[in-house]
């Protein structure tokens, strides 16, 4: 098969994993990382380890045995039940875009992001075939209230969408808000359920943050999972070379995985890549690069090597538009995403501008993409039918296939033809309207709207959703930073 996990490409042999570890675990106890969350400090002196400060060096036989307590894999409950998902399981998670502060299509162009951008990136996940996963902050609604825009968000998800999902939760109060909601769409009670997942990004170098060790805490004791994943950019915010990149990797989300495991044994977590490539011309983040590429492969290889589901990859692109850059990049990433054997993949369509946009048109790419990717995996047919001995006996030698009636009952079964690429004659294209890839894209992706269907929500759940979002409105912002 192409896409064997069990066969996924190494970029490492067993003795450079074995060095990668052992320099994460010195990392991790020679250096140490900076732990800004006093009640996390005091767990973490109580379980022994060396708290000087701030500043916390692991034992990392620890660590190790924090990170087995760890599930290899875990149900993500939707609120549909047919959409719930095991992950790590051997199903991808594919999911739209998140994070990106402005949204933008060809017909209106470029702009600041808002709630009915993000109710559109929502549908078209709920739309698409190949996405069978939501996340919430699609698009960011830049002009509503800071401290209150991720209940309008995490609403969107849930009410045009029953597919599984990841949360929002840039600080604990954020992600509480969310399981709060969770509980409500599923009846009151998760019942020790997981339905949802949430991202934390370490602050690279070795730092974690107070907002991020509250959302994971938040998460942990409630049995959501964690996501956890650096930031990593080469030259940046980690080593230039990529073994050292992958080695700061194993320190930073090992010791997140603990930090975790601390609140709660047991509780599920994913070790997650994001170790791209920094342009030294604009400082920006480069994609589909080969770093980028063996970031992807090395962190599936050491997600494998620690038992725990990966996350990793995305249609990425630090293209401006959906032009060459931007298809080739996206291909690059998309391939080693599906080669490595990734479980949970954020950012699968939709991600332009080095993540700064959510665009319509990407999206419609990035699910074309999909859409072959999905068909490779499937691998090739072996039926008799398929074999077409008998077809070929009956055509003979110099017979016309095109004429067969084996050709004309199965082609549509069996050959693939893409509604955005296209073969035409230059002649016949250009007396068509001569469109290019993204005004083709452009059609496609209203298309795909339209198609859209209201999955629907009880009216007394929603009516509790929006009740607690009016109350929550009306309540003082929490401190997110204490």
């Amino acid at each position: 098969m192409l896409f064997d996990r069990e066969q996924a490409p190494r970029v490492m042999t067993p003795e450079q994993e074995e060095v990668v570890h052992n320099q994460g675990m010195r990392i991790l106890s020679e250096i140490g990382l900076d732990v800004l969350h006093d009640d996390m400090l005091k767990l973490l002196a109580e379980a022994g380890q060396t708290v000087e400060g701030n500043r916390v060096r692991f034992d990392p036989e620890w660590v190790m045995a924090q990170v087995a307590l760890a599930p290899h894999t875990f149900t993500l409950h939707a609120r549909n039940p047919a959409n719930s998902v095991e992950v790590g399981g051997g199903t991808p998670l594919y999911m739209g875009v998140g994070g990106p502060p402005f949204f933008s299509d060809l017909d209106e162009g470029r702009r600041g992001g808002t709630l009915e951008g993000h109710d559109t990136m929502i549908k078209l996940t709920q739309a698409a075939p190949p996405l069978n996963c939501a996340q919430t902050g699609a698009c960011e609604p830049v002009k509503m209230d800071v401290h209150t825009r991720h209940l309008d968000m995490e609403y969107s998800t849930l009410r045009w969408s029953d597919l599984p999902y990841t949360t929002y939760g840039t600080s604990g109060p954020k992600a509480r808000d969310g399981i709060e909601m969770a509980r409500i769409v599923h009846g009151g009670d998760l019942a020790g359920r997981t339905a949802l997942m949430g991202v934390v990004n370490s602050v690279s170098p070795l730092i974690w943050d107070f907002r991020m060790v509250d959302a994971l805490w938040a998460w942990a004791e409630s049995n959501q999972a964690t996501v956890v994943t650096p930031f990593l950019l080469g030259g940046a915010t980690a080593p230039v070379s990529v073994a050292g990149g992958l080695a700061q990797q194993v320190a930073e989300t090992l010791s997140g995985i603990a930090l975790a495991q601390l609140v709660r044994p047991g509780a599920p977590c994913l070790y997650g890549s994001f170790f791209q490539a920094t342009d030294m011309r604009t400082g920006a983040p480069a994609f589909g690069t080969p770093e980028s590429i063996f970031g992807i492969f090395g962190g599936a290889q050491l997600a494998r090597r620690y038992g725990l589901p990966f996350r990793g990859g995305g249609a990425l692109t630090g293209a401006n538009v959906v032009d060459a850059q931007c298809g080739a990049e996206a291909a690059f990433m998309l391939w080693a995403t599906l080669l490595a054997g990734t479980d949970v993949v954020l950012h699968a369509a939709g991600w332009l501008e080095g993540g700064l946009v959510a665009s319509c048109e990407k999206f419609a790419l990035d699910v074309e993409l999909l859409e072959q990717f999905t068909i490779q995996m499937r691998g090739i047919g072996m039926s008799e039918e398929e074999l077409a001995f008998d077809m070929l006996a009956e055509a003979g030698p110099g017979g016309l296939i095109l004429a067969s009636e084996h050709t004309s009952q199965h082609f549509k079964e069996w050959l693939y033809m893409s509604p955005l690429f296209t073969t035409q004659d230059f002649t016949t294209w250009n007396a068509a309207g001569a469109e290019d890839t993204a005004q083709r894209a452009n059609r496609l992706w209203k298309k795909l709207l339209a198609s859209y269907e209201d999955p629907g929500i009880d009216a007394d759940l929603d009516a509790e959703l929006l009740a607690f979002m009016e109350r929550r409105k009306a309540e003082p912002p929490p401190d997110e930073d204490s």
